[in-house]
């Protein structure tokens, strides 16, 4: 069972991969400038440096993919309402647009897939599902750093 689960996870992967390439080409992003819009609209506005964390990129690469985004009418850059010293990353109306229209099927097919769990299952899978992200970002960094 082991074995199979790794099997899917690894197809989990590739479908993942498969679809965050469409979402790209059909946005006309690259893959870094997509995944810093992904965190965006799917985590609101934010510091530079938290985008940089949460797309797993340097600082400096964010630079240059929020002038892109920006560039290309999907993100903007906001005085932060809380602190006017600070500025915030944020989705454009358009792009929140665009990612409605590409994803409202996959998220109302996924909350329906959902619904069929118990709240100790959906427990279950979430403690699964975050213990895989920092397990993968772990290995991401420790690849990095051996390369």
């Amino acid at each position: 069972m082991i074995d199979e689960l790794m099997r899917a996870l690894t197809d989990l992967q590739t479908a993942s991969d498969q679809v965050d390439h469409a979402a790209g080409t059909a946005l006309g992003l690259n893959r870094t400038d997509a995944r810093c819009l992904s965190c965006l609209v799917t985590r609101g506005p934010m510091p530079a440096g938290d985008l940089a964390v949460a797309a797993g990129i340097a600082p400096t690469a964010l630079t240059f993919a929020v002038d892109r985004l920006t560039q290309a009418g999907h993100a903007e850059r906001r005085r932060d309402p809380a602190d006017r010293r600070r500025v915030l990353i944020a989705a454009s109306d358009k792009a929140l647009r665009l990612a409605e229209q590409m994803w409202s099927e996959t998220v109302a097919e996924t909350q329906h897939q959902l619904s069929e769990y118990s709240p100790e299952e959906l427990e279950l899978l979430t403690g699964f599902v975050t213990g895989q992200i920092e397990l993968q970002r772990r290995q991401a960094r420790r690849i990095t750093k051996d390369a």
